[in-house]
């Protein structure tokens, strides 16, 4: 095939595809205007970069589709330095990487083939790349496609994709079957629009300078496991695993950030009116349900936030359950924050255990017990941490402690807030941003009481 234009040194961060079947999702995400060559033969009609600007928003980038990586006749280390090239070319970063996979027939049908050159991936872009990997599934059932949930239930059963799917925060989309849906259907639409949107909230670019660590770190640890090999086979197995992750942690090193918070953005709160807002729209002074009591509903006054940040990208621990009628509810909260079981006591939401731990759920009347079906991890962009009045907050429909990291007695860190509490109600308290409020650090260097109540707790416990 003949070179398309292109525009290799453009000034704006890029969008790039690997996998195979990526120039129809391409031509997808562009609204149907077909700026890729596609083929509908079994080998990869990209043998060759191929790029054009894309707007999202107020926001362009450059969309560069790579060489196929399952469906080409190339062999491996071409297409691998083709991607490399791009890679390079792309000199004001890489917002996000569409990783392009095929599902032939049945689901499950994630061969051993895929499994392989997903690792090589990972290996190549090292594993901080993973935190700008977004999934696209192609081939997949009608009934997959138009229900999200069908689809988690389907490839829960494939261990290795489920671990894959977990270690990239969770993020994918289907591209449509075109050969089942027309291009103008409602559901094509959804699923370019929530591409569209993961894409929008990626972090600071992946840069030529952490893919350049991962290949320096790789390459010269292929020279020390030569050596070292010439002194000992019996090592040679631990050899070979260390080579396997020396570029990965390289590039994990290289993306590393400082977290924080305590909710995500995206998680919804329900005011006294009983309009639900996102986090991103809560004030102080607002008034949110926190639950209810001998069948009154009670609501508390925003009085603080603490912490919080829209750039930084943190890790939650994400909790699924079941709402009471019927539909699939998620809570993300950051892995120390605290939660109330369905014995009113608090615990850690790293603690929660799906089909074991029972949490309350808020059906907009009373608080019921709910055990959530599926627990994971996912990376997020930005955080917040409201304060209330009574300290506990329902978010996302499930009942919340405000607090968090210190061990969950929430008794005694209400009791330890009240200084605060007056002095906000004295002196209103400005938001804070990124960094935590003062008199948190303050209260942090008394946390060692909690530790050793906690500790003491264990103990009676355990002779209990």
């Amino acid at each position: 095939m003949s070179k398309l234009l292109t525009t290799p040194h453009s000034k704006e961060p890029a969008i790039i595809l690997i996998g195979a079947g990526k120039s129809t999702l391409a031509n997808l995400i562009f609204g149907g205007v077909r700026k890729f060559e596609t083929s509908d033969s079994s080998d990869s009609c990209t043998q060759i970069c191929q790029s054009s600007l894309i707007q999202l928003d107020d926001k362009e980038y450059n969309f560069v589709d790579t060489p196929g990586i399952f469906d080409t006749q190339k062999p491996d280390d071409d297409i691998m330095k083709e991607i490399s090239q791009s890679i390079v070319q792309c000199s004001n970063g890489i917002v996000a990487i569409l990783y392009v996979i095929v599902l032939c027939k049945a689901w499950g049908r994630y061969t051993l083939e895929q499994q392989l050159t997903t690792d090589k991936v990972i290996e190549f872009l090292g594993e901080g790349s993973c935190r700008h990997l977004i999934v696209v599934f192609t081939k997949c059932k009608k009934e997959q496609t138009q229900d999200r949930y069908k689809m988690e239930n389907d490839y829960s059963a494939n261990k290795y994709l489920k671990t894959f799917l977990d270690k990239v925060g969770n993020r994918w989309v289907i591209s449509p079957n075109l050969d089942v849906f027309d291009e103008d259907t409602q559901i094509v639409k959804d699923q370019m629009d929530n591409l569209k949107n993961y894409i929008k909230l990626m972090p600071r670019p992946y840069t030529t300078d952490m893919f350049e660590k991962v290949r320096i770190a790789r390459e010269k640890r292929l020279k020390e496991i030569a050596l070292e090999i010439e002194r000992s086979e019996e090592n040679q197995q631990r050899i070979i695993d260390e080579e396997r992750n020396a570029g990965t942690n390289a590039a994990k090193d290289a993306v590393e950030e400082s977290g924080g918070g305590c909710f995500s953005l995206r998680s919804k709160v329900i005011l006294v009116d009983s309009k639900r807002i996102e986090m991103t729209q809560l004030s102080i002074g607002d008034t949110v349900c926190c639950g209810e009591e001998n069948g009154k509903l009670i609501f508390s006054e925003v009085y603080a936030i603490v912490h919080a940040d829209d750039k930084t990208i943190t890790q939650y621990q994400r909790i699924n359950y079941l709402k009471a009628d019927g539909t699939e509810g998620i809570l993300r909260l950051t892995p120390k924050h605290h939660l109330f079981n369905s014995q009113g006591k608090t615990i850690f939401a790293e603690d929660v255990q799906a089909s074991v731990t029972e949490l309350l759920l808020f059906d907009g009347k009373k608080l019921t017990p709910v055990i959530p079906h599926r627990i994971t991890k996912e990376w997020g962009l930005g955080y917040i941490a409201p304060f209330t009045q009574n300290g506990k907050i329902v978010v996302d429909n499930i009942l919340c402690s405000c607090y968090a990291v210190a061990p969950p007695y929430q008794d005694i860190i209400n009791f330890a807030m009240i200084p605060f509490r007056l002095c906000s109600w004295i002196m209103p308290i400005a938001d804070c941003k990124k960094e935590i409020h003062p008199y948190l650090y303050y209260l942090k260097r008394g946390q060692w009481i909690l530790e050793k109540i906690d500790y003491f707790n264990m103990i009676i416990k355990g002779k209990s």
